[in-house]
């Protein structure tokens, strides 16, 4: 009776997981593919502060693909709908998208507190080039490849239940500090640059009273709208991911480095900790989620686009809708036309003549482009 009760809990247990997962993953995954979709198809926001903001939302993608195979994965390993093996390489794949996905956020918002602090503070800045950024974008995810080589190769899969797909014991101390030094180099330390930027940042705006003219540099001339439309945006998506999303991926490499002196170190040490891992994990999850509703507020081009393809979707449906309930029974135009003698090819001037004086405006649009073709 006991194993039966607690193998009903687990299943609703992995259903409930099922669900959640799936849901947060699809609404995450939905919204950072519009986002991609909309900058990458429209030429007006092909400027570099926005491959940024697109670089960014596939990282969130990235990280919904993760949630959404994270559900599927414990209801194949509890339903046993899979092989082990199967179940083991989706895992290898969901901590290639999670560990991936997070080097390439912080490095990007690394980028964008940078890119706006040169907006604001610097004078006379030259110009950001697409290709400068597009350099930038691929040194990003080149980085990021090589941080979640280590965690991707030790990655398992719990053999019972809960079936936690997570980096396993790394069993080499030279490849675990080089995990640990790169994680650092590529998460931890952007981050902590990124702070100090967008607290300078602050500063200038809170204490300088000057302004320069938009004239010799780019900054924008009113220090009202840089804080509205440059700064605090950028600012609410860089300190809730990094809030979001560390504390989650911080926990895992904690985890894998006491699973080198302890083997069997996770379980007790997730189950003591339960509550704060179900947290974390959450934030992680709502990162992608949040952060496409902080774009519109980041950029204006972002937002106008935005709202004409609603705006076009609308009135789509609006169609879609009116023509599904009206008659669609053709309106018959009709023409009345004079009966006239057929013209030949090369009328006379006079026949021309002759020929409008006794037709309607119909007839004498026909009849003068028979005459120019004759003619």
């Amino acid at each position: 009776m006991d194993s039966n009760t607690s193998l009903n809990r687990s299943l609703s247990t992995v259903y409930a997981a099922l669900w959640a997962n799936l849901s947060f993953g699809c609404v995450g995954f939905i919204l950072n593919a519009t986002v991609c979709l909309i900058i990458s198809t429209h030429t007006a926001l092909r400027q570099p502060f926005n491959y940024l903001i697109l670089n960014l939302s596939f990282s969130d993608l990235l990280v919904s693909c993760a949630v959404m195979l994270n559900g599927l994965l414990d209801y194949f390993s509890a339903t046993l709908y899979v092989s082990h093996r199967i179940a083991g390489i989706l895992c290898h794949v969901n901590i290639a998208f999670a560990v991936v996905s997070f080097p390439g956020a912080c490095l990007t918002l690394l980028a964008m507190s940078i890119e706006r602090y040169q907006a604001v503070a610097v004078v006379r800045l030259r110009k950001l080039q697409l290709s400068t950024v597009r350099k930038i974008i691929m040194t990003i995810w080149l980085l990021a490849i090589m941080t979640a080589i280590i965690p991707i190769i030790y990655a398992t899969l719990d053999p019972q239940y809960p079936y936690e797909c997570s980096i396993g014991r790394i069993d080499h101390f030279q490849l675990l500090i080089l995990s640990l030094v790169v994680f650092v180099i590529t998460c931890l330390l952007p981050t902590g640059i990124m702070l100090i930027v967008y607290a300078i940042i602050i500063y200038k705006l809170t204490h300088e009273m000057t302004v320069v003219q938009p004239i010799s540099s780019l900054i924008v001339s009113q220090r009202e709208k840089n804080m509205r439309r440059s700064i605090l945006p950028i600012l609410c998506i860089s300190i809730f991911s990094a809030i979001s999303s560390a504390p989650y991926i911080i926990l895992s490499y904690y985890t894998a480095v006491n699973q080198y002196y302890d083997p069997s170190f996770r379980a007790p040490f997730v189950l003591k900790y339960y509550q704060l891992w179900v947290w974390t994990a959450t934030f992680f999850i709502l990162t992608p989620i949040l952060n496409p509703l902080l774009y519109n507020l980041a950029s204006s081009k972002f937002r106008e686009v935005l709202h004409s393809v609603i705006c076009c979707c609308h009135c789509c449906l609006i169609i879609k809708t009116t023509t599904g309930t009206t008659s669609t029974k053709p309106i018959q135009l009709e023409t009345y036309k004079s009966s006239t003698v057929q013209l030949p090819l090369s009328p006379s001037p006079s026949l021309v003549r002759n020929q409008l004086a006794i037709t309607t405006p119909v007839d004498t649009l026909s009849l003068i482009q028979q005459s120019s073709d004759g003619l």
